[in-house]
């Protein structure tokens, strides 16, 4: 069973568990909730439109599949049920606001 190397279960390590037959199957441990840091820098975004938590981790992540990111600094809501005017909490990466000068005038 693959898992890709931004997934939340990247370094979690494979079981065999049994499946509704009774066939041992791999399969990956449940991940427990673990809020972030509250440290972290954080920033807040009101959605709207059709915003999901996967269109905020493309546009602040720059990759759509690191939408858990997002969902575990929040509230545990299923995350399709985020709705327009939410506010939702992004975790920053230091860079929030840099401006990088790479023209001279």
């Amino acid at each position: 069973m693959p898992v890709a190397i931004r997934s939340r279960y990247a370094a979690a390590t494979l079981q065999q568990a049994p499946d509704s037959d009774g066939v041992d199957r791999a399969a990956l441990p449940a991940r427990l909730h673990q809020p972030p840091d509250p440290a972290a820098a954080r920033s807040r975004h009101a959605l709207t439109g059709t915003e999901t938590l996967e269109t905020l981790s493309w546009r602040y992540g720059g990759t759509s599949d690191g939408w858990w990111r997002i969902a575990d600094a929040n509230p545990l809501i299923f995350p399709l049920d985020w709705r327009p005017g939410q506010v939702v909490e992004i975790l920053g990466t230091g860079d929030a606001g840099r401006v990088v000068r790479d023209r001279r005038f």
